[in-house]
């Protein structure tokens, strides 16, 4: 008997777990292109909007820092961090926060 109460409860916990946490359902996307992304809607869906920055909350980078794989490499100050696109195609020094 325990072992069909033991089965039970590991078959419906990850069941009702996995329902309340479900990713939200987007709409279609406009087609432009992003070089730093879209911004997100209060759901987590990209809307038709660029952000104008790769640093978060819309803060401008740090200029003349190049913290990439680059010969002007220039780490970036400890009150900054270095926020580099997975394809290489920038490479800032964003404000920590």
């Amino acid at each position: 008997m325990n072992y069909l109460i033991i089965f039970l409860f590991c078959i419906i916990t990850p069941l009702s777990v996995g329902k309340s946490i479900e990713a939200p359902v987007c709409g279609p996307l406009c087609a432009i292109y992003c070089p730093f992304g879209n911004v997100m809607d209060e759901n987590g869906c990209p809307t038709c909007v660029c952000k104008r920055t790769p640093c978060e909350d819309n803060q401008p980078p740090l200029a003349g820092y190049n913290c990439g794989r680059s010969p002007d490499h220039r780490p970036c100050p400890s009150t900054h961090y270095c926020n580099i696109a997975p394809n290489d195609a920038y490479a800032v020094c964003c404000p920590r926060r």
